[in-house]
């Protein structure tokens, strides 16, 4: 038995790297077959390709000879490589489900089902279009709640979901400072997707009892996809999250609570797309542009 060395992928170690020059060539042989002459920057350019808001995406990326890193270390500007050293994924990845129905027989027996076969999350629709809010408890009968965290999307109703899940905690005898949720509230994402204006005071409320009173619960949900949803282009997505955050960042510190409690009631949501480096571009950006607006707060 031959025991090869532990020393990376070694298997392309007796061929040379390709440079960018050779593979600008490549091309240049492509596009000449398809009747057309490029050379150089040009041929590169010819297979670039123009997005909305005036982004381009170009057909290679690769890091200039020579150029300095600037993504940073996990957990500090620029915040584009995670929170920690280890990853998100250390202990393995949250794989959250979905449920949309309305029967919550129905939904505990698909969120039981999910939990059995690898879910380790739970995303629950509540109110209009989801589990009635008195059947939240039946929804999640069975349910370990100190180890499968719930994320609720509520809509309007989302004050009167919030009290009733916390008193689920509470009959069940989890101590606040194991229970990990999202209670999703988001009166502007929910005027944005029905046009129906609803009061933030409730929501600064309820961001204000979880920060008192549980340190892993997120009271406020900025979610975007009611604008990618209408059509927006990834930065109008952006843009229009950023504006939310910033919104409710005001509106809790106006209400009493400081600008660091008040950003860990925050939690954002985006829309993911098939094209995935897109989307990876977008939640670099948005993580970028969150940190700056929180410096600058």
């Amino acid at each position: 038995m031959t025991v090869l060395p532990d020393d990376g992928l070694s298997l392309a170690a007796e061929f040379p790297d390709a440079t960018h020059e050779q593979w600008q060539r490549l091309v240049e042989g492509v596009l000449r077959k398809s009747g057309k002459e490029a050379s150089g920057e040009a041929a590169e350019e010819a297979l670039s390709t123009k997005l909305e808001d005036g982004l381009t995406t170009r057909p290679l990326y690769t890091a200039p000879a020579g150029a300095p890193d600037s993504s940073g270390f996990p957990g500090f500007a620029p915040f584009v490589r995670g929170g920690r050293a280890e990853g998100n994924a250390a202990s393995g990845w949250d794989v959250r489900q979905r449920h949309l129905g309305t029967d919550p027989a129905r939904v505990n027996e698909a969120v039981l089902a999910d939990l059995e076969n690898g879910v380790t999350s739970l995303w629950l629709t509540v109110g209009a279009g989801g589990i009635p809010v008195a059947g939240l408890a039946r929804a999640l009968d069975g349910v370990y709640l100190d180890l499968a965290p719930v994320s609720l999307d509520p809509g309007a109703a989302y004050a009167e979901t919030a009290r009733t899940l916390l008193a689920l905690y509470a009959e069940r005898g989890i101590a606040p400072e194991a229970v990990h949720a999202s209670l999703g509230a988001d009166p502007l994402g929910h005027e944005a997707r029905t046009g129906q204006a609803l009061d933030l005071a409730d929501a600064v409320e309820l961001a204000k009892a979880t920060a008192a009173d549980y340190p892993h619960v997120r009271a406020l949900a900025v979610d975007a996809l009611p604008y990618h949803e209408a059509g927006g282009s990834a930065a109008e997505e952006l843009g229009l999250s950023l504006a939310t955050g910033v919104a409710y960042l005001r509106a809790l510190t106006d209400g009493g609570l400081g600008v660091e409690a008040a950003l860990g009631q925050l939690e954002f949501r985006y829309a993911a797309t098939a094209d995935q480096f897109l989307t990876i571009a977008k939640l670099r950006a948005a993580r970028r542009l969150w940190a700056r607006i929180a410096e600058a707060c």
